[in-house]
């Protein structure tokens, strides 16, 4: 055989082995869609677990032993729900501010102990929540007995007029990104009564 031949027949076999490795890939591509849709479609919105994964709050507590490892002792099975709007959960989730907190025994681990929920809301322009968010600032304070974290008690506790940050506007804090180009003193951002404290004037 000829080094001319040898070499077309090389190149053609080399050809060949291209071709079906790239079908091979477009084949794994064109299944992935499929498998993450399985996932979304089987989430662990309202499944009993032993932990809570990321991306998930619970909002109920169960003490027994299905999580003990075999032990005797009773063990906190977790009650997992996808955080959305409006939903009252035993923890917050850092993409969801909270508007009150409640007092029961669905999140206790204690028998007998009652043990706080959040109210939990998407933040947006205006809402008042007991937590700021480093996506929006505040432009001022208020003080709510519904967002105190003492059981019973009737001191109130701060809470936060959300604001989407635009050009021009007064606010409590300079968010990430931002500057400001003047300050005032007065008590719409004041924690106690009768302490000014600095407010500025945004730009970005």
């Amino acid at each position: 055989m000829s080094v001319a031949r040898t070499a077309r027949t090389l190149r053609s076999a080399l050809l060949a082995a291209f071709a079906a490795l790239a079908l091979l890939l477009s084949g794994a591509a064109a299944t992935a869609p499929a498998s993450a849709t399985t996932t979304t479609a089987t989430g662990l919105d309202g499944v009993w677990a032993c932990d809570v994964p990321a991306g998930y709050v619970y909002d109920q507590v169960s003490m027994n032993r299905s999580c003990s490892g075999g032990g005797s002792w009773n063990s906190p099975q977790f009650h997992l729900r996808t955080p959305v709007d409006g939903l009252t959960a035993c923890i917050s989730t850092p993409a969801f501010v909270y508007d009150s907190i409640s007092w029961g025994y669905a999140c206790s681990q204690q028998s007998g102990v009652v043990s706080n929920a959040y109210h939990l809301r998407t933040p947006y322009d205006g809402l008042t929540a007991c937590v700021g968010t480093p996506a929006f600032t505040y432009d001022y304070v208020g003080r709510s007995t519904s967002c105190s974290l003492l059981y019973g008690s009737s001191v109130p506790s701060t809470t936060f007029h959300l604001r989407t940050p635009v050009n021009g506007m007064w606010a409590c804090d300079v968010p990430r990104g931002w500057t400001y180009s003047a300050t005032t003193q007065n008590l719409d951002c004041a924690s106690g009564p009768s302490v000014p404290t600095t407010k500025f004037l945004l730009v970005h």
